[in-house]
């Protein structure tokens, strides 16, 4: 009986499915992950963007582009911070063309994150971000959680 051998992998679908599988670009539509998700990012573009192969590149790129354009939508209050340090490793590794058209949809997801945050202050109604509240609620106990949450 013939010993069958298994075809090689091509190390570009690999690395292509492995980053697929880390789910980043559904981190990225959870508000509460989207920091960790921009983090994440920052750390690939940093230390193995240049290593990867094309089709990963491009999954990591369109990834970038989606963290930026997310952005205006995230209301926790590491949202635009975890930007900048995206943006900060964007301009380190990414080529001059994706470059550009990253910090262009950063640019204007800024200002429309801005434009949200000063309608929601001119509404009257005080807002804390998700981040902050959770913060805040975890040093309660069950009982003081349950009569905030009565009162809310």
């Amino acid at each position: 009986m013939p010993v069958r051998r298994r075809q090689p992998r091509r190390p570009e679908t690999g690395a292509a499915e492995r980053y697929r599988e880390m789910g980043i670009g559904a981190a990225l539509s959870r508000p509460w992950d989207y920091p960790t998700a921009c983090g994440e990012l920052a750390a690939l573009l940093r230390l193995g963007y240049a290593d990867l192969p094309k089709a990963a590149q491009a999954l990591v790129a369109s990834d970038v582009l989606l963290a930026f354009r997310l952005l205006p939508d995230v209301q926790t209050g590491y949202a635009v911070s975890t930007a900048n340090v995206l943006l900060q490793a964007v301009e380190v590794a990414l080529p001059k063309q994706k470059k550009a058209q990253a910090v262009s949809e950063f640019k204007h997801s800024i200002i429309a994150h801005k434009r949200r945050a000063r309608v929601q202050q001119i509404s009257g109604s005080p807002h804390i971000p998700q981040d902050i509240l959770v913060h805040i609620f975890s040093f309660l106990d069950m009982h003081s959680l349950v009569a905030a949450g009565l009162v809310c």
